[in-house]
């Protein structure tokens, strides 16, 4: 039991834990680097599943079976909780990150219109749109700017990024108006975020009965008391019991998983 236990805690974090770029990924891609949101993702998980499987091993060393099987169920449920709020965080800051840089492209709209050069004028808007400031460091030491735009436009809600990047190449190397192109790239990226935000509010419906799955275990339990039943003491005291505990508790994550993977998918096409 403690072996099946320990290999369904390690299945079960490395389907449910977080993963995302981080700072260390900015970071590195504006040194010009390459790396993978995925292996920051790896690294992350080869920290956190020794530990959970670590912690079933204790418990069933300490407490058998029954220890074991309480255990896998506390980090499924603990690392199912951690990726839903990583998750939720990583969608906000994925939002913030858009409305920031369509917000940038205005600014820079605005500088250029003034009769600053594209250099000056981004030095200005970096004041106010920390997401420009990077570029502005770049373009002070002579590095390529719309080169750096395109490796931070693969970090989450950065998109809009690479069209700033196609822009200012065109308008550097065709003498366009800046300011225009600036202008429509901004509209562009203010409605995408519009579409983004229906989109995201008419998915948080689906995303609460994802959550609402969460509780119907419990549930189960209340009715098994209702029907003349002892699930508690079948769940603590019986390995069948501490079989159905773990494989609920796994079942419950996947279902969660599973609505959260259709929202995410919906979100993105």
């Amino acid at each position: 039991m403690t072996l099946l236990a320990v290999t369904l805690a390690a299945l079960a974090a490395v389907l449910i834990m977080p993963s995302s770029p981080g700072r260390r990924v900015l970071d590195r891609l504006t040194a010009g680097g390459q790396v993978p949101v995925r292996q920051v993702g790896r690294r992350r998980w080869l920290v956190l599943v020794p530990l959970g499987v670590a912690v079933v091993v204790v418990a069933g060393t300490l407490g058998g079976g029954r220890g074991a099987a309480y255990a896998t169920a506390g980090v499924i449920m603990g690392g199912l909780a951690l990726r839903m709020i990583m998750g939720g965080g990583r969608r906000g800051r994925s939002i913030r990150a858009e409305a920031e840089i369509a917000d940038a492209c205005r600014a820079l709209a605005n500088e250029v219109r003034v009769g600053k050069i594209p250099a000056d004028a981004l030095a200005s808007a970096a004041v106010d749109h920390p997401v420009l400031a990077d570029a502005d460091r770049a373009d002070r030491l002579g590095a390529d700017v719309a080169d750096l735009w395109r490796r931070q436009s693969r970090l989450p809600g950065h998109a809009g990024l690479l069209h700033l990047a196609r822009g200012w190449e065109v308008c550097r190397a065709t003498g366009a108006p800046l300011s225009v192109v600036l202008d429509q790239i901004a509209d562009s990226l203010g409605a995408d975020q519009t579409v983004r935000l229906m989109v995201a509010g008419e998915l948080a419906a689906p995303r609460a009965s994802g959550k609402i799955m969460a509780v119907l275990p419990l549930l189960g339990i209340g009715l098994g008391y209702l029907i003349g039943g002892d699930p508690l003491a079948f769940l603590w005291r019986e390995p069948v019991g501490w079989a159905c505990l773990v494989g609920g508790t796994l079942l419950a994550a996947a279902g969660i998983l599973w609505v959260d993977a259709l929202a995410r998918q919906a979100e993105h096409e």
